[in-house]
């Protein structure tokens, strides 16, 4: 999201969350002492979207200064962030998004768990998005959806709940799904 308009025509379009992001090489980088981003946050609250704010290899106390100030709803961690920080941010209260990079193509279930690796035992949600490298995502690619879908039978009751990120768009949302 970089303006109200972006907000207000994601909201008409249906959808539940909107992410702010505080990564600043990304083209999307929010300011989050902006008075712009303070408008857009605000105006997502008014109409009903999860904020859920981006960062990536930020420290405990910028993440913490931001989502508080803000009061953000869900903190998603996109970099390569220790499992001890999202504990703390959860200590403190935080829901915590833990983005999974993944391969590109056909996936064994062990292999996506295998990514996962220890995240599985953390009280967080996973995103499960393309690896995009060093950007860190937004490259826009998708995932083999047919290898998440047989590694999402394959887990428990007790596992995290995950989202799909990656490539998805109002053309083939509908496909990701099934």
């Amino acid at each position: 999201m970089r303006s109200v308009q972006d907000v207000r025509s994601v909201a008409d379009a249906g959808a539940d969350a909107v992410g702010l992001n505080f990564y600043d090489p990304s083209v999307r980088s929010l300011n989050p002492d902006a008075e712009e981003t303070i408008r857009i946050n605000n105006v997502a609250r008014e109409v009903g979207l999860t904020r859920v704010g981006l960062f990536v290899n930020h420290d405990l106390e910028f993440i913490q200064r931001v989502a508080g100030s803000l009061q953000l709803d869900w903190i998603q961690l996109h970099g390569d962030e220790p499992i001890s920080l999202a504990k703390s941010l959860i200590e403190k209260g935080e829901r915590v998004l833990r983005a999974v990079r993944l391969p590109r193509g056909k996936l064994e279930p062990g292999q996506i768990e295998f990514v996962i690796g220890e995240w599985n035992g953390v009280d967080v949600s996973l995103l499960l998005d393309a690896d995009a490298g060093a950007s860190f995502g937004g490259g826009g690619q998708a995932l083999d959806w047919p290898s998440i879908q047989a590694w999402s039978k394959n887990r428990g009751e007790s596992a995290a709940a995950w989202v799909l990120a990656g490539g998805l768009n109002p053309e083939n949302v509908h496909e990701a799904i099934c």
